[in-house]
């Protein structure tokens, strides 16, 4: 059956599709979360960033298929950001990435929700363009707790397991490598 023909055929066809469709978000959404919980088992600050930008452009997919737009476009720039942050602290391109953030916000406003994705988004890039890699996982930490309540407030559970477990790795990571020093 071509895929146009559901949206032209029988309630039961359509329902069908969605759950398709949900089933794929939610394969995307474990992909993205293996990338994620890969991410802060590395001490170097490229290494965090590299895995994490990977699991960024595979929950913007994730998001999209969700039909959640403002979402998937934030990860969708975060992935490029967190990319571009491996490379570089340069505080202008921070400030550029908050600026491309709160316009695509702006433009893909649907709802309240929207705000907490805004506010994850923007605690996440201030994260990566910092220096020290022990302030890049406090940041995140913070993140992964908004993102937490943003799926559950929109019912993706694989998002929901995903920020939970990163906010678990993360911590088990800080844990490991410094809980023997004191810097």
């Amino acid at each position: 059956m071509p895929y146009e023909s559901y949206f032209t055929s029988s309630p039961i066809s359509r329902v069908k599709l969605s759950m398709s469709i949900f089933f794929v978000s939610q394969v995307v959404a474990t992909l993205a979360f293996a990338c994620g919980i890969i991410s802060f088992q590395y001490k170097k600050r490229r290494n965090i960033l590299l895995w994490l930008s990977c699991s960024a452009l595979l929950n913007s997919f994730h998001f999209f298929l969700l039909g959640r737009t403002g979402a998937g476009t934030l990860f969708f720039i975060n992935g490029f950001r967190v990319f571009t942050a491996a490379f570089s602290t340069n505080q202008r391109l921070m400030f550029l990435f908050m600026g491309i953030i709160i316009v695509a916000n702006l433009l893909t406003y649907q709802d309240p929700i929207d705000i907490l994705a805004l506010f994850g988004a923007m605690l996440a890039t201030f994260g990566n363009f910092q220096k020290n890699e022990k302030k890049i996982r406090i940041y995140y930490m913070g993140c992964a707790i908004t993102w937490i309540v943003h799926n559950v407030i929109i019912g993706s559970p694989i998002a929901v397991f995903m920020e939970v477990t990163f906010l678990i790795s993360n911590l088990m990571g800080y844990w490991r490598i410094y809980r023997n020093t004191t810097r």
